[in-house]
């Protein structure tokens, strides 16, 4: 699901506002960002788990760049959640 949503961003307009407004989805999606942490140091990501961590990233930054979900975006707090890969 990551992968189809992650491709169909740039064609779907609204996506972001559907991503963040919809039960459980920006929590699945750090879910996702999260889990990877232990593999970042040392480092041991494996291909799948990068596409899908890629897939969710990709899936935020639709979020953070509309501007109708930037500044709840922003107000959750949600870049911190990527320190960690700024730390690799």
């Amino acid at each position: 699901v990551l992968l189809e949503l992650s491709k169909k961003r740039e064609s779907f307009p609204d996506l972001a506002p559907i991503l963040w407004h919809t039960y459980g989805t920006v929590a699945a999606l750090l879910q996702e960002i999260v889990s990877i942490y232990p593999l970042l140091s040392p480092p041991t990501l494996t291909a799948h788990a990068s596409n899908r961590v890629c897939n969710a990233l990709a899936l935020l930054q639709c979020v953070a760049s509309h501007p109708d979900t930037r500044s709840l975006f922003l107000s959750a707090h949600v870049p911190l959640y990527l320190y960690p890969f700024l730390n690799t």
